[in-house]
């Protein structure tokens, strides 16, 4: 039987974000200690602003190359575009990927399986303690690894933008950025991109283009993982290790292309920190119609940021949650695929989004 993270059910937007956890602070036990040792997240960068985030976390004692920790189905974190979403756990690997939409077959599967289902995995090489946050009213993840010698923190996103803004440049219809910023000390980091796809039934075929990066074809799609470092190709995998001292930084960009044409958008660090602030801005605007000002003000915003994340902008849709094939109880009969659009769970959703003043969402679902 293929080994699963535990415990198993689907995630939900309440528990995939844990009611602003990642802005507050949440606790996980230390195995190796009476008490859980604490790591903060401190503002590292100038896109840090807001609420600073802390997380109670165990060292991690794993290399990319062999994990054998089963990560917890609540301690993912969701990153989107309105159209499909991958999840990324706390060691900064990320498990579950399906494109070009939610509801297709995937590329990272480690969340069903680490070792067949393929994952995408960026992490300090040795012990380190690890703590993670949203960017203030924003889907931009940053995980913070801190090790004896020093600390890196990996920023994760799927680009967005509005339709204005994208349409006089050239850019991927899909897309995860991926920058690695090197802010104390020094720090030995390991990357592995491990593809497999339907759901770990194919092992890809990965193939170096030049400068270009590297290319796996699947069906009528197109993957290319571009990054700032060179890796390394072993089969199926590439991999690579760096040593990286304070203000060093590394990019990775995953596209993939199916019915347009391939953009290999430019690593250059300058443009991909514009790219991820654009990001953080459409967000935060997106957030600031929110019509709240109650109590926990933070933790609702992000609930609604989780469930803006769920919606598929084509139709206006929402799904039930980004997974499938999560059982609530091994060998039972309660095994969905959440990635649709169930009325029940969306008319939910969508009354909650009205009472925070979404009439567009609203208007998108029902149209």
């Amino acid at each position: 039987m293929p080994r699963m993270p535990r415990p198993f059910g689907n995630i939900s937007p309440v528990n995939a974000v844990s009611t602003g956890s990642y802005e507050r602070g949440m606790e996980t036990q230390n195995p190796q200690a009476s008490q859980p040792t604490s790591a903060t997240l401190d503002d590292h960068a100038e896109l840090s602003q807001g609420t600073p985030g802390q997380e109670t976390l165990s060292p991690g004692t794993q290399s990319c190359a062999s994990r054998d920790s089963i990560p917890n189905v609540q301690d993912y974190g969701i990153i989107g575009d309105c159209r499909t979403a991958a999840l990324v756990s706390c060691d900064g690997s990320i498990d579950w990927l399906c494109w070009p939409r939610f509801d297709k077959l995937s590329i990272f599967a480690a969340l069903l399986d680490l070792e067949k289902g393929g994952n995408c995995r960026i992490a300090p090489k040795g012990p380190h303690a690890r703590s993670r946050k949203y960017v203030y009213e924003s889907n931009v993840l940053q995980t913070k690894f801190q090790s004896d010698s020093g600390s890196v923190v990996v920023t994760d996103l799927m680009p967005v933008g509005s339709e204005s803004y994208k349409s006089p440049l050239l850019l991927p219809d899909h897309e995860i950025l991926r920058r690695v910023e090197c802010v104390a000390g020094e720090v030995e980091m390991e990357v592995l991109f491990a593809p497999r796809a339907r759901y770990g039934l194919r092992l890809g075929k990965l193939q170096q283009v030049r400068k270009l990066g590297l290319r796996m074809e699947v069906g009528r799609g197109v993957y290319w993982l571009r990054s700032s470092l060179p890796l390394t190709l072993d089969g199926g995998d590439a991999f690579a290790r760096i040593s990286m001292r304070i203000g060093d930084t590394v990019r990775f960009s995953l596209t993939y292309a199916e019915e347009s044409p391939v953009v290999l958008p430019s690593l250059d660090d300058a443009v991909v920190m514009k790219r991820i602030e654009h990001s953080v801005q459409w967000w935060r605007r997106w957030a600031g119609h929110a019509k709240y000002d109650g109590s926990f003000r933070d933790e609702v915003v992000r609930s609604a940021l989780t469930l803006k994340l769920l919606s598929y902008a084509p139709s206006g849709a929402i799904i039930a949650a980004p997974t499938t094939s999560l059982p609530e109880r091994i060998g039972g009969s309660w095994n969905w695929d959440y990635r649709y659009c169930w009325l029940r769970d969306a008319s939910l959703t969508i009354r909650a989004l009205l009472g925070l003043g979404y009439r567009e969402e609203a208007d998108d679902f029902l149209d």
